[in-house]
C-alpha cells in the first residue's frame, strides 16, 4: 500500500514565504509566529523571510516582554532576513489590525485574523474595511478554531474563504515534571503537599473569566477547602493587571475575599521562560480558564501537555481540543453584544457559576478526578495539535 506524500514533499522547486509578523516579545500573535517559524525552519524546499511589522507600543520589545524561547531558538527566529528581489510566492501577514494587500499586489496572501468576542472595526487596518479584500483572487483568512471561524462570519466573511489552521503545544517543551521535581517546583512557589492549586495565566480582561474564577476560588476557600490560586500579571503587556481585579472584587465582596483568602492568592509579576511556565503547569492540581470568549486559549493545551486536568468552558474554542477525558467542561449561557458606533457584534458564554464552583470543589475534595482515561487522550491531543502539524497546514495552504 502506497503512502501519501505531502504536498511539500516533492514540489518541483523550492517556494518562497514572506512572514510580515512581530518577533520578540510575548504578546499571543508574536508567539504563534514565532513558533510557527520554528517548525516552518524545518520543512525541505520551503525558503523563508521576516518582515518586522510595526509593534503597537514601545513596551512591546525583548527586554521587558521577553518572548521566553531559548537563546538557540531566538537566533533561528531573528536570523530570517527579509527577502530583497527574490520572487515570493506567498505573502503570510500575522500581526494586527489586519492589513490586507494593496489592491495592485499580485502575489498570493495569506491573513492571520483570531477574534475572541468578534472584530472591532479598530480590529483592521483603516485601509481595509471591506471584508472582500482579505479574500480576492488566491488570497484566504487563516484562523485557529470554530468558535474564531464563526465570528469572522458573524463579520461578514465568506466561510468558504476561511481557512481553520489550529495552533499546536511544543511537547518537547511542556511536559510532566517527575515526582521529585514536582515536589521541588512546589516548594519554591510555597505551595505545601496538601495544597490543592489552581492556575491561570491569562490576562485580568473580561473575556477570560478571571473575574468568575476568583469569586469561584474564594466561595471554596471560604468552606474551608485547603486550596491556593495562582495567578499571572499580565500587565506589561495588555495593560490589565490581575491585582487590580482582586482588589476590586474584594472592595465589592468584604465578606467573601476575607485576609486569608486573600493571602492564599498569589499573582506573579516577571516575565516567564517556556521551562518556568512548565514548572508552573506542572505545579498547579489544575489549570482552570472560565473563559467567555476565546481565540484560541493556547494555554489550556500547554496545561494539557504537562499532564495538568483542565477545567474549560463548553462551548467555545477549547472544544476543538478538549473533550470530556481530558477537561471538566462547565456549561453556560451564550450571550451577545453589539456595539454599532465600534463597528462590533460579538458573542460570549457566560459560565454556570456553580457548575463552576462544583468543578473546583471535585478538585479540591476528591483528588483525582475521575478523568480515568486522561493519559491516553492527552497522548491524542499533543499528537494531533502539534506545531510541526501546524506549520504542515499553514505551508501546504501558502505554497500547496
Amino acid at each position: 500500500m502506497s503512502r501519501a506524500r505531502h504536498p511539500l514533499a516533492t514540489p518541483s522547486r523550492s517556494k518562497s514565504i514572506l512572514i510580515e509578523g512581530w518577533r520578540a516579545t510575548n504578546h499571543s500573535l508574536a508567539l504563534v509566529n514565532q513558533y510557527q517559524i520554528l517548525e516552518l525552519r524545518k520543512l525541505p524546499h520551503l525558503r523563508l523571510f521576516h518582515a518586522d511589522a510595526p509593534l503597537h507600543t514601545s513596551d512591546w520589545n525583548k527586554q521587558t516582554a521577553t518572548s521566553g524561547f531559548s537563546r538557540s531558538d531566538r537566533q533561528r527566529i531573528d536570523t530570517l532576513s527579509s527577502p530583497g528581489n527574490e520572487k515570493i510566492d506567498c505573502v503570510y501577514r500575522i500581526f494586527s489590525p489586519f492589513q490586507a494587500a494593496a489592491e495592485a499586489d499580485r502575489r498570493k496572501t495569506l491573513t492571520f485574523m483570531v477574534t475572541e468576542l468578534g472584530p472591532f472595526r479598530i480590529s483592521f487596518d483603516k485601509t481595509a474595511q471591506n471584508p472582500d479584500c482579505f479574500t480576492r483572487g488566491e488570497n484566504r483568512i487563516v484562523t485557529p478554531s470554530s468558535w474564531s471561524r464563526d465570528r469572522l462570519i458573524d463579520w461578514g466573511f465568506a466561510a468558504d474563504r476561511i481557512s481553520i489552521a489550529p495552533h499546536g503545544v511544543d511537547s518537547a517543551t511542556f511536559r510532566p515534571l517527575n515526582v521529585a521535581e514536582r515536589a521541588a517546583a512546589r516548594k519554591i512557589l510555597g505551595l505545601h503537599d496538601d495544597d490543592v492549586v489552581f492556575l491561570n495565566v491569562g490576562a485580568a480582561v473580561w473575556n477570560k473569566g478571571v473575574d468568575l474564577l476568583l469569586l469561584a476560588f474564594a466561595h471554596l476557600r471560604g468552606a474551608g477547602r485547603p486550596i491556593r490560586l495562582v495567578l499571572r500579571d499580565r500587565i506589561d503587556m495588555y495593560g490589565f493587571s490581575v491585582t487590580s481585579e482582586l482588589q476590586k472584587l474584594a472592595a465589592k465582596n468584604p465578606g467573601l475575599f476575607t485576609p486569608s483568602t486573600m493571602a492564599a492568592v498569589s499573582v506573579i509579576h516577571d516575565d516567564l521562560s517556556r521551562e518556568h511556565l512548565r514548572l508552573l503547569y506542572s505545579a498547579a492540581d489544575c489549570y482552570v480558564s472560565p473563559y467567555r470568549a476565546e481565540g484560541f486559549n493556547l494555554p489550556v493545551l500547554e496545561a494539557i501537555a504537562c499532564g495538568t486536568p483542565v477545567i474549560v468552558t463548553r462551548g467555545g474554542a477549547t472544544d476543538d481540543f478538549c473533550d470530556d477525558q481530558v477537561a471538566i467542561r462547565i456549561p453556560g449561557t451564550p450571550g451577545q453584544h453589539e456595539d454599532i458606533a465600534a463597528g462590533h457584534r460579538g458573542r460570549y458564554i457566560t459560565p454556570n457559576m456553580d457548575e463552576l464552583i462544583q468543578a473546583m470543589d471535585r478538585f479540591a475534595t476528591f483528588r483525582p478526578t475521575g478523568l480515568d482515561n486522561f493519559a491516553a487522550a492527552r497522548a491524542r491531543v499533543l499528537e494531533k495539535f502539534s506545531w510541526r502539524n501546524a506549520a504542515l497546514q499553514l505551508a501546504g495552504l501558502a505554497v500547496g
